[in-house]
């Protein structure tokens, strides 16, 4: 169902009911005055006749009536319990002694009466219950007639209302329909209601966040795109000069670098498929409780076997335990990425320590390397993608610090890049927002 017949189904239905709700209050207000001007003519009507009028003179000078359904009927009767006078004669009811009002059954129908007793008669005056309220529905009935036209011309101006009213919707939902990734400007909001001008903003503020991730992704794609070039050509330069070497003694060399391409051009890979993994689906994993230093130990193991093929002493100088809130595949890229680097960037025969320090509400995961550190004016750059520092002992993608980063912001964490304490190099510090047991 549309908005707009939706908001008419129920605007009507709440003006039916509030008619009917005025048809049952108009029908017991004009209960409660008819009620009133009957007994009060039921009274007069009975204090009307003479305490010692005589019978037989009021009968000889007042014609008989013929009863009319909401007529007052007239009886008297004398000390002898004689009927002495009636006012309608086809309606004959029996003497009732309570005096003033009252209410009776008689024959199937109520009746409300009066009652006058003086030194000589008994005078009661009655009048038919249902007479009354057949009167209140008939007079609360004849304004149904008017209700359904007013109905009718509520349904009509609500109609247009309602339309009109929509109008600002129906230009919002062309103006959406204009956008295109390529077009994402705002939307025009001038001369729109109020209540519009809020979801106007909020879908600004989603066009322009689609752009920026948009813009995004096609540098990152254009980034990607030229930083794979390079290694694909070198695989192929270095293929040729294998398939050239056969039968040189050669061979042996050739393979080798061969197979270290295709590892760099793997890692650059794997590195790139990282990133766009998390700029673009990261937000939306799920963050539990993790063991911060268990994660560290396993990482540090893992990295062992690569750096005794490097020569290079990799050990955990402390782990106090902690728990933070993570992403199970996250924190552990965040851990490897920061190793890998300092193993890479440490020459042969170089150190790196690794160490988990519990503080007052922060878990500080820090890695120190003996290489060659980064310059202070470049600690910054090197969380851009593809930044390189011009070092000549390793090769990397480019992307390690930039993925760190982005897991960094996830997180609410805090990552710094100084001069390394104990070793000549550098060292690596991120700080979690530790979880508190309660």
């Amino acid at each position: 169902m549309s908005i707009r017949n939706r908001l008419l189904f129920w605007l009507l239905s709440g003006l039916a009911i509030l008619g009917v709700c005025f048809m049952v209050a108009d029908y017991l207000i004009d209960r409660a005055l008819l009620a009133d001007i009957y007994d009060d003519q039921m009274n007069q009507i009975a204090f009307a006749i003479p305490a010692n009028f005589s019978g037989g003179d009021l009968e000889k000078n007042t014609p008989a009536l013929k009863y009319d359904g909401d007529d007052s009927i007239l009886q008297i009767w004398d000390n002898n319990g004689k009927l002495s006078y009636r006012s309608h004669p086809d309606i004959v009811l029996p003497p009732f002694p309570t005096p003033g009002y009252s209410e009776a059954q008689w024959h199937g129908n109520e009746w409300k009466l009066f009652v006058r007793k003086t030194d000589h008669n008994l005078i009661q005056v009655a009048q038919s219950l249902d007479s009354r309220r057949n009167i209140a529905l008939d007079h609360a009935l004849r304004s149904l007639v008017p209700l359904l036209i007013f109905l009718l011309i509520m349904g009509l101006l609500i109609h247009w209302s309602v339309g009109s009213g929509l109008q600002s919707l129906t230009r919002l939902s062309q103006e959406l329909a204009k956008r295109t990734p390529d077009k994402l400007e705002r939307l025009a909001s001038q001369d729109q209601p109020q209540e519009i001008q809020p979801l106007t903003q909020a879908i600004d503020t989603l066009l322009q966040r689609l752009g920026v991730a948009l813009e995004s992704q096609k540098k990152f794609i254009a980034d990607a795109s030229h930083e794979l070039r390079t290694p694909l050509a070198t695989l192929q330069i270095q293929a040729q000069l294998v398939e050239q070497s056969l039968g040189s003694g050669r061979e042996a060399a050739a393979l080798a670098d061969l197979k270290a391409g295709v590892k760099r051009s793997s890692h650059l890979v794997d590195q790139l498929l990282m990133a766009s993994r998390l700029e673009f689906g990261g937000m939306h994993d799920p963050h539990v409780p993790l063991q911060l230093h268990e994660i560290v130990r396993q990482v540090t193991i893992d990295f062992i076997p690569y750096a005794n093929s490097r020569k290079i002493n990799l050990g955990v100088e402390q782990l106090d335990a902690g728990i933070i809130m993570g992403s199970e595949y996250h924190i552990p890229i965040l851990v490897r990425n920061l190793i890998d680097n300092a193993i890479r960037y440490t020459p042969s025969g170089g150190q790196v320590d690794v160490a988990i320090r519990a503080g007052n509400q922060k878990i500080v995961l820090e890695i120190e390397d003996s290489g060659p550190g980064i310059p202070p004016e470049e600690r910054q750059r090197v969380f851009d993608r593809f930044y390189r520092c011009l070092v000549p002992q390793a090769a990397g993608s480019g992307l390690g610090l930039a993925i760190v980063k982005q897991v960094t912001e996830q997180h609410e964490a805090e990552v710094y890049l100084e001069r390394a304490g104990r070793l000549p190099g550098l060292k690596a510090s991120v700080r979690f927002n530790a979880l508190v047991p309660t």
